[in-house]
């Protein structure tokens, strides 16, 4: 690691401020470890844990003019990061939790396998193809966003979306 941290984690988040993208590259390189370890150990999925890696990178990128010296940089960026995934978690808990009546009053209306695909023939392509990975071969988020290398957050979204137009 690097001689005196604590002050070169600071030089390296007054150069961020100034929108020095290689000074976000060193940042990334020698602590995108640390975050990415701490998410992934709260998270338990390495989607979400590297989302919430950029996420941090972006808070920092968008924030790094207004923060003050750190003088614990590990600990600054364990707490931040801890934080973060914390707050993801309970977000996707309550937007999982909104949507499951809607999910369940769509299954109670399937019939038959004709009928899922019947209702599903309106949406787009990819739609489609998560709605069957969801209904059909009872996969999680997680699980679809890995088959399909998307972000998990762009998987959930687009499920949801086709749940509000398979209601309408």
């Amino acid at each position: 690691m690097i001689k005196n941290t604590k002050k070169y984690f600071n030089k390296l988040i007054k150069r961020i401020a100034f929108k020095d993208e290689k000074a976000l590259e060193e940042f990334y390189r020698i602590y995108g470890r640390l975050i990415y370890a701490t998410a992934f150990t709260i998270l338990k999925c390495s989607v979400s844990a590297d989302e919430l890696v950029d996420d941090i990178l972006v808070k920092i990128w968008k924030t790094a003019d207004r923060l003050p010296k750190i003088g614990n940089p590990e600990g600054w960026l364990y707490v931040l990061t801890a934080n973060s995934a914390k707050d993801k978690i309970k977000a996707e808990k309550q937007y999982v939790a909104l949507f499951d009546l809607k999910e369940d009053a769509i299954k109670t209306e399937i019939k038959t396998d004709g009928d899922f695909y019947i209702l599903i023939s309106n949406l787009n392509e990819t739609e489609q193809e998560i709605m069957i990975m969801r209904f059909v071969e009872d996969l999680s988020f997680e699980r679809i966003a890995k088959e399909m290398k998307k972000p998990l957050s762009t998987i959930t979204s687009t499920y949801y979306r086709a749940l509000e137009k398979l209601k309408q």
